[in-house]
């Protein structure tokens, strides 16, 4: 299965199928059950299976709790849509899980009020950038707090060194006189 990527709505580079490209489907009834497993979602992804289930605890409030008769997750087309937001927004270097959760609860809701209120999309939009921005702040001060924790405990380090060769130096050994007394 080839993997390509394309820019969606939110301009998050994510999987997409290529032509004659698909995953295989796993009819429960009617075509509008087609759920697939959990290998197949992480192989269309290009994620290791592990990550898939990590991600459906972190987001499981998203993603519908489907289990086959054999107790094994599927996932339908509306969580694989989902599971590829999460992919883009995580791969992209600039949310927290907190930060994903809010940007797919937001695109969620901006979903239904652009059905209600079709005015209010610059806001929408606005409101979109705003949050990539606060983000990439947040993480930028993330990483500027654990660059300052690091350089401090190298600083006090060196100063507890100091200090303790201060309260109790070395001994030092006499030197014996000659070479031949040393036996």
């Amino acid at each position: 299965m080839e993997i390509t990527s394309q820019k969606n709505v939110d301009n998050f580079e994510t999987p997409s199928r290529a032509e004659g490209s698909t995953i295989p489907s796993r009819a429960e009834g009617h075509p509008s059950d087609t759920t697939y497993t959990l290998s197949e979602v992480a192989k269309y992804l290009d994620i290791n299976e592990g990550t898939l289930r990590n991600w459906e605890k972190r987001f499981g409030e998203f993603l519908s709790n489907y289990r086959n008769q054999y107790n094994h997750r599927v996932f339908t087309d509306a969580d694989i849509k989902i599971l590829e937001k999460i992919k883009g927004l995580m791969e992209s270097g600039l949310f927290t899980q907190t930060g994903v959760k809010h940007m797919i609860n937001s695109q969620q809701g901006s979903i239904t009020s652009q059905k209600q209120e079709k005015g209010s999309g610059l806001d929408e939009e606005y409101k979109e950038k705003l949050m990539i921005a606060l983000n990439s702040v947040g993480s930028e001060i993330h990483a500027l707090r654990r660059e300052m924790r690091e350089d401090l405990k190298g600083s006090l380090r060196r100063d507890i060194e100091h200090l303790t060769l201060l309260l109790f130096p070395p001994e030092e050994k006499p030197k014996p006189s000659s070479w031949w007394k040393l036996w």
